[in-house]
C-alpha cells in the first residue's frame, strides 16, 4: 500500500540535505489485501487519539488504564475493548481493512438512497460515422460488463442535450436547443431522476436499442456544447433526492472541442493554436508561450472540484483529430478520479476494451486518503489523480478510483537542529484510506508504519528506491511544466538530478576526474539515470514532432495516476527474448540493437506499458504473424476477468507471452503489434541504451543542450554538469568519457 523513496529515513535535515534524494512515499490504497488484515469489525470500535485523532496501532503501548499515542505523545485512556489485553488485529498488525457504520462521525456515508453504482453515457453525436461505431460498440461493452444492480442512463449532445428515456419500448430521445448564453440547463424540467436511470438487469434490451439508435440522430459536423452539458448534468445529480453523495460516472465521448454554450474556445488561444503556437515542436522555444499546459480558465477546474464532492467521477475519451484544448479540460478527469485517454483515430483505437473494464477496474469510490506523521516531520505535498482538501495538505478526495491507482506524497521536517528521530521518537506513519467498494460497502484501511532512520549518507543511498524517487520527480516536473512551461520544467528536474549526483558522488574515494553517475557502487540504483533519461524523452518533455498537443496532455494525465512500477515501463521498458513461446521470461535485457540482433532467431517482447511489442524469429512466415496479430488481439475480447480485474487465461495452453499479455491488458490499455526480426523498426525508437537513438533535438532552439542523441550521450552531458558544479571557471582538465566507458556500450546496463 505505501513505498518509501528511502527504505531508511534521515536521522535530522542535514542529513536529508546532504543526500539530494526527495523524500517522500507513494501510496496504492486499493491494493489486494491478504485474508488476516480484513478485519469483521467496526471502525467505530476503534481508540483514537484525542488529541491529533491517529487511531490505535501495533506500535501503541497499551497498560491497563492508559494507552501512550506515538504519533504526538498523548496518553489516552484506554476503552474496555482495550482493557483485557486480548490480541486485537489492529493491536498485532500494520494494515487492516474495517467497516464504516452508516452512522459514522464523518457525514461521509450514505445510507439513502442505496449506493447503487450510477453510469452515464454522454455522446458527442458530431463525429463521423467511424467515431459513432466506435462509440458505439465502447457502450455496448460497457453495459455488457455492468452487474444487474447497476444504474445507466444515456445522454447526448450536439448544440442541443438529448436525454433518452430507457423505460420506453423504442428509443426515445427527448432534446432540448442550447442558448448561446452562459447558462447551463435545469434537466429536471425535460426529465426526472427514475425516467434517466435505469436498472441494467432490468432494461438491458432497451438500453442495448438505444444505443444502436444513437447512429439515427447523429449529425456529421456542428457544435458541441461539452461544458454546458456537463455543468447541466453535475447539477443534475446535485438534486437528486437532496443527496449528495453518489458513486456516479460521467463516460464523456468527445471528437472536438467545444464550440457552443459554457466555456467554449477563446478566440485568441485558437488563432494562437492556429499560428502555429501551440504545436509541439514550437512550445519548447522560450518565450513563445510558457504556459502552453495551463488552463484558459477555471471553469473546468471548479466544476470537478463540485463533481468531486457529490461522488460523480468524469472520464473523457476524445477521439480527434483536432485540437480540443485538453489542457483546459484535464481537470475534470484528474480531479475526480476519472480517466483521460485520447485517440487519434477511432478505427482500431481501444476504446471498447477500454470501457469494458469501467466496471471491473473503477467500480470503487468516493473515497477520502490521509496521511499522518509522528511529531519530527511533516506532509508537505501530497499529489495524484483526485481533489484536494480545502483546509489540509495531508488530505485528498477521490469520487473515482482505480484499482491500480497511485499516489505521492512528500516530506519535510518541522524543524532543523540535532537528530530529531530517537527510540522514544520514532518516524511512523499512519495511512488512512476509506472507500466504497464495488457493492457498495463503506470500508475503512488503516495502515501504519514505523521505519528506521539511518545516520550515515551511505545507508540513505543503500535504500533508495528508484522507482518511487521517479514517481516523485514526475509529479514535481509535470507541476512544473503546467505553471511555468516544458523548458522550466525540464531545468527543474535537471537541476535536482545533477545535485542530486554531485552528493553521491562526494561519498565516492574518486579524485574529481573520475564522476560516477551511474551509481556503480550501489546496483539497485543504476537504472534510475536510465529511468531519468527515459523521463526527459517521453512525450510531454521531449521535441517529438508526431505527438499533439493533446497527447502530450493526455501522456501527462496517464503519468500522474501510474503507479511506480507501470512508470518504470512508460520510461524504461521492458524487453525479453524468448527461444520459444512457452518458455519462462528471463531478466529484463538491455535496451540495445545488439539485443535484437543476437536475438534475431528468438521472441523478443518489449512492454512499453501502453504498448507491447513481439518480434518473431526471422524464419517464422509473414502469414503466421498474422495470424499471431489476430489471436493476440482476440485475448482482450475473449479473455475472464477476475475480481481484481486481471485478465485470466481461459485456455490453459497458452503460451507464456499471451499469459503475459492477458495479465498487463487487466491493468492498463495497451495496444499489441507483431511484427518479424528481419523488420524490427517499430522497437528502434525504443533502444535508448546507443549514441545512434532517434534524435530528440530541436535544431534552432535556445535549449540545445538540454536535448540528447541517446543514453550515452545523456551520461556525457551529466559528467559534464558536474564538472561545470565543481569547478565553474573551468579551469580543471575536463576530458569527455570514453565510449566505452558509457553504459549501454557493452550491452550491460540492464533494468533492475
Amino acid at each position: 500500500m505505501i513505498r518509501f523513496s528511502l527504505r531508511k529515513f534521515p536521522v535530522n535535515k542535514d542529513l536529508e540535505d546532504a543526500t539530494g534524494v526527495p523524500w517522500g512515499c507513494t501510496l496504492e490504497p486499493l491494493i489486494t489485501l491478504p485474508k488476516e488484515c480484513m478485519v469483521d469489525d467496526l471502525s467505530s470500535s476503534l481508540d483514537r487519539c484525542h488529541n491529533c485523532y491517529s487511531y490505535i496501532n501495533c506500535f501503541t503501548t497499551v497498560n491497563k488504564t492508559h494507552w501512550h499515542c506515538m504519533m504526538c505523545h498523548t496518553e489516552n485512556e484506554v476503552t474496555a475493548k482495550y482493557s483485557n489485553n486480548a490480541k486485537h488485529p489492529e493491536l498485532t498488525q500494520t494494515l487492516v481493512e474495517m467497516n464504516i457504520p452508516p452512522d459514522a462521525e464523518d457525514n461521509s456515508i450514505a445510507v439513502d438512497p442505496p449506493l447503487l453504482p450510477i453510469y452515464i453515457g454522454v455522446v458527442d453525436i458530431t463525429g463521423g460515422p467511424d467515431y459513432i461505431s466506435t462509440v458505439q460498440r465502447s457502450l455496448s461493452k460497457l453495459v455488457e460488463s455492468l452487474s444487474d444492480d447497476s444504474l445507466f442512463g444515456l445522454v447526448v449532445f450536439d448544440d442541443r442535450i438529448g436525454v433518452y428515456n430507457l423505460y420506453c419500448g423504442k428509443p426515445h430521445v427527448r432534446h432540448v436547443r442550447i442558448n448561446s448564453g452562459s447558462c447551463p440547463i435545469n434537466l429536471e424540467e425535460m426529465t426526472q431522476h427514475d425516467d434517466t436511470f435505469v436498472r441494467v438487469g432490468d432494461m438491458r434490451e432497451s438500453i442495448n436499442a438505444a444505443i444502436e439508435n444513437i447512429s439515427s440522430v447523429a449529425l456529421q459536423g456542428g457544435n458541441r456544447c461539452l461544458a454546458t452539458t456537463v455543468q447541466s448534468l453535475v447539477d443534475f445529480f446535485g438534486t437528486y433526492q437532496g443527496h449528495t453523495y453518489f458513486r456516479a460516472r460521467l463516460c464523456v465521448f468527445l471528437s472536438g472541442p467545444c464550440t457552443f454554450g459554457l466555456e467554449t474556445l477563446n478566440q485568441r488561444r485558437q488563432n494562437t493554436y492556429r499560428q502555429g503556437l501551440f504545436k509541439t515542436k514550437d512550445i519548447y522555444n522560450e518565450g513563445v508561450h510558457k504556459k502552453v499546459f495551463a488552463p484558459q480558465s477555471s471553469f473546468y477546474r471548479d466544476l470537478a472540484l463540485t463533481a468531486s464532492t457529490l461522488g460523480v467521477a468524469i472520464d473523457l475519451f476524445v477521439v480527434s483529430e483536432e485540437w480540443c484544448d485538453l489542457a483546459s479540460m484535464r481537470s475534470l478527469a484528474e480531479l475526480t478520479g476519472g480517466r483521460l485517454i485520447h485517440y487519434q483515430s477511432a478505427v482500431d483505437c481501444t476504446l471498447p476494451e477500454d470501457c469494458a473494464k469501467l466496471a471491473v477496474m473503477y467500480g470503487n469510490g468516493r473515497a477520502m486518503l490521509r496521511i499522518r506523521t509522528s511529531q519530527p516531520f511533516k506532509v508537505t505535498k501530497l499529489r495524484g489523480p483526485c481533489a484536494p482538501d480545502t483546509y489540509r495538505d495531508d488530505v485528498l478526495h477521490a469520487a473515482g478510483l482505480d484499482i491500480h491507482q497511485s499516489y505521492a506524497a512528500e516530506f519535510a521536517f518541522n524543524r532543523g537542529g540535532g537528530n530529531v528521530f530517537s527510540e522514544y521518537k520514532p518516524a511512523i506513519v499512519q495511512v488512512t484510506f476509506a472507500y466504497t467498494n464495488t457493492i457498495g460497502q463503506r470500508k475503512l484501511r488503516i495502515q501504519t508504519v514505523k521505519i528506521p532512520t539511518a545516520e550515515y549518507i551511505e545507508n540513505m543511498f543503500e535504500n533508495a528506491d528508484p522507482e518511487v524517487i521517479t514517481k516523485l520527480f514526475v509529479h514535481r516536473s509535470i507541476e512544473s511544466c503546467v505553471k511555468w512551461g516544458v523548458n522550466e520544467g525540464r531545468v527543474s528536474v535537471l537541476d535536482t538530478y545533477v545535485y542530486l549526483i554531485s552528493h553521491y558522488n562526494e561519498t565516492l574515494p574518486y579524485d574529481a576526474h573520475e564522476f560516477d553517475v551511474d551509481f556503480s557502487v550501489y546496483p539497485h540504483l543504476q537504472i534510475l539515470s536510465a529511468l531519468i533519461y527515459g523521463m526527459f524523452t517521453c512525450p510531454f518533455m521531449s521535441c517529438r514532432e508526431d505527438y499533439t498537443l493533446d497527447q502530450l496532455v493526455a501522456f501527462q494525465s496517464t503519468c500522474i495516476g501510474a503507479n511506480p512500477e507501470h512508470l518504470a515501463l512508460l520510461f524504461y521498458p521492458h524487453l525479453m527474448s524468448f527461444e520459444n513461446a512457452s518458455q519462462t521470461p528471463g531478466l529484463s535485457l538491455p535496451l540495445s540493437p545488439l539485443t535484437v540482433k543476437a536475438a534475431k532467431n528468438s521472441y523478443v517482447l518489449l512492454d512499453a506499458y501502453q504498448t507491447i511489442l513481439i518480434l518473431q524469429p526471422a524464419e517464422n512466415k509473414e502469414s503466421d504473424t498474422e495470424k499471431l496479430a489476430i489471436e493476440f488481439k482476440d485475448i482482450s475480447l475473449e479473455s475472464n476477468v477476475d475480481s481484481n480485474g486481471t485478465k485470466t487465461a481461459q485456455n490453459p495452453g497458452w503460451s507464456t507471452i499471451e499469459k503475459y499479455i492477458a495479465e498487463a491488458q487487466g491493468s492498463r490499455p495497451i495496444h499489441v503489434a507483431v511484427t518479424q526480426c528481419k523488420n524490427p523498426e517499430p522497437l528502434c525508437k525504443y533502444l535508448i541504451n546507443d549514441s545512434g537513438a532517434v534524435k530528440t533535438c530541436m535544431p534552432g532552439s535556445s535549449y540545445d543542450h538540454y536535448y540528447w542523441r541517446g543514453y550515452k550521450a545523456f551520461y556525457k552531458f551529466l559528467v559534464s554538469q558536474l564538472h561545470r558544479l565543481y569547478d565553474p571557471e573551468g579551469e580543471s582538465d575536463f576530458e569527455e568519457p570514453a565510449e566505452e566507458n558509457c553504459p549501454g556500450s557493452h550491452g550491460n546496463y540492464t533494468a533492475a
